[in-house]
């Protein structure tokens, strides 16, 4: 199967994963994701070209050896971006660098935010982190709220 090609489930199946789409989960995940915030080491950072020839660097957060996040930088001086802002431009060579000691500080500043939104293609929740006040990344969540799972795009990437 492609990577985003998605599985047909059966109407059972759906009811099954939208049962777990309940206060109580969302409370759940919304604490796992703090608690594990501490425990987010720096990945690898990774450059390209996007379809209209813009230069992008993105990084990762890894938990247990597992890209868990993966985050966007800008190429003129390697700040974080907020999600839904995306680089312009063609980047310094000097960038990836300042990108890689800057993940080591996130973590720090990193915090999870008092909500969750459940992706039902996937059958887990998505809670936003925000870094400085804005937005950077959703932390995805089991359905029951129990443990983090691996971003599908920083993997791939």
């Amino acid at each position: 199967m492609a990577p985003h090609e998605k599985e047909l489930l059966t109407a059972e199946q759906r009811a099954g994963l939208r049962a777990l789409n309940t206060p109580e989960n969302a409370i759940k995940a919304v604490a796992t994701a703090r608690s594990c915030i501490r425990f987010l080491t720096p990945g690898k950072v990774w450059t390209k070209r996007t379809p209209h020839g813009d230069f992008q660097i993105k990084g990762s957060l890894m938990l247990e050896e597992t890209a868990v996040l993966a985050l966007h930088f800008s190429p003129e001086d390697g700040s974080l971006l907020p999600k839904g802002l995306h680089s312009i431009g063609e980047g310094k060579p000097e960038i990836p660098a300042v990108v890689q000691s800057l993940l080591h500080e996130i973590p720090k500043e990193i915090e999870a935010l008092d909500g969750a939104e459940f992706r039902e293609p996937e059958s887990c929740w998505a809670v936003p982190l925000a870094y400085r006040n804005r937005i950077v990344a959703h932390l995805k969540v089991k359905g029951d709220g129990s443990e983090v799972v691996p971003d599908k795009k920083a993997v791939e990437d």
